[in-house]
């Protein structure tokens, strides 16, 4: 895929990671608020996890692999799920803001779709295996308690979970919302679907479902709920299309869907819209001054494209970071208003 060869030609050498041991290096971004890339390994599946932590950092010498600061909340616990073929690296913006309001925030790379892992691991035939993704959050919600990673005793079982795109839909299926075989299908050959640059990806999945692989992933999507995600907050989220209506009104968190109302890539009324008016309370908000798709990553300076949409250069007039900042806005103020600083209160 045009993206997906753009991308990797940014790519970094990545160091080889052992299966028996966390490798993790740390970039200090000013003051106390720190990054640090950890990379996991899943046994069952066989595969790398990589991750970014997002933190407010204490004495650099605690003997672990990330040193919290000593007022952390042991509760406030976040994780991001990025979308098709990007990485932690492009929420940055989300996870230092939410670290710096004392949030313990991780960020999930997914393997298959995401460049950080090497050119040679990327295959876009992934995208029809959607349930790793919330497969590869729970793991990684699992490693959190390892000894010897953080030097405080972090609480996992409450956690507010964020994504974008294709992350938006992996943080509302972890709170129950799941796919119907064939709608998307459905959806992408009628005209209001024309502009939608998602139906793109339906060229990788190339044969019908049959009945027994219908059953199959009916199965494995049941298995994509993860009762500690106590809160969703999902931006501008993919896969709106293809959503079973009836499976979202078994979504019953607290859950705030943000899309951008002049889409240039999925139509709001579709995607974001959707799953805000079948989750039952969920909190819409359209973001507009020509808001676009990719607003909600980093702001960054090459010409590489989406599905022909550029990922960094916004219609005339737009300003990203000004929007983000809205964004975060709306962001915390959801989190007060639903008490989840109390919640989460250590």
């Amino acid at each position: 895929m045009k993206l997906t060869q753009r991308l990797l030609l940014l790519c970094i050498a990545v160091a080889a990671m052992s299966a028996d041991s966390v490798t993790a290096k740390e970039i200090t971004k000013s003051g106390n608020l720190h990054s640090t890339d950890v990379d996991f390994f899943n046994s069952t599946t066989n595969q790398p996890v990589k991750t970014k932590f997002w933190y407010l950092a204490g004495e650099q010498q605690c003997g672990k692999t990330i040193c919290l600061a000593a007022s952390q909340n042991k509760r406030k616990l976040a994780l991001i799920s990025h979308g098709a073929f990007g990485s932690p690296i492009e929420m940055n913006w989300l996870g230092y803001a939410l670290a710096s309001q004392g949030w313990l925030v991780v960020g999930v790379a997914h393997y298959g779709e995401s460049w950080v892992y090497g050119k040679d691991t990327i295959d876009p035939s992934v995208l029809a295996r959607f349930w790793q993704r919330p497969q590869e959050v729970s793991f990684v919600i699992e490693q959190l308690t390892n000894e010897g990673l953080l030097n405080l005793d972090i609480d996992n079982s409450t956690v507010l979970m964020l994504g974008h795109s294709a992350g938006g839909f992996t943080a509302l299926a972890l709170a129950g919302a799941k796919l119907e075989a064939g709608k998307s299908e459905r959806y992408c050959a009628l005209d209001i679907a024309k502009n939608d640059k998602s139906c793109a990806y339906n060229t990788q999945q190339t044969t019908p479902y049959t009945k027994d692989k219908i059953d199959k992933i009916s199965k494995v999507q049941a298995n994509m709920v993860d009762a500690r995600i106590k809160a969703v907050i999902s931006l501008d989220p993919a896969l709106g299309h293809a959503v079973n209506e009836s499976s979202l009104m078994n979504v019953t968190v607290p859950t705030l869907v943000i899309g951008s109302v002049e889409n240039d890539f999925l139509p709001f009324k579709q995607h974001a819209q959707y799953y805000a008016e079948h989750i039952k309370n969920a909190e819409l908000v359209g973001i507009k001054q020509g808001a676009g798709h990719f607003i909600y990553i980093n702001q960054c300076e090459h010409s590489f494209k989406a599905q022909g949409v550029l990922l960094c250069k916004d219609r005339e007039g737009v300003d990203r970071k000004a929007l983000q900042q809205q964004v975060l806005g709306h962001v915390f103020s959801f989190i007060n208003r639903h008490g989840l600083n109390v919640l989460y209160k250590g």
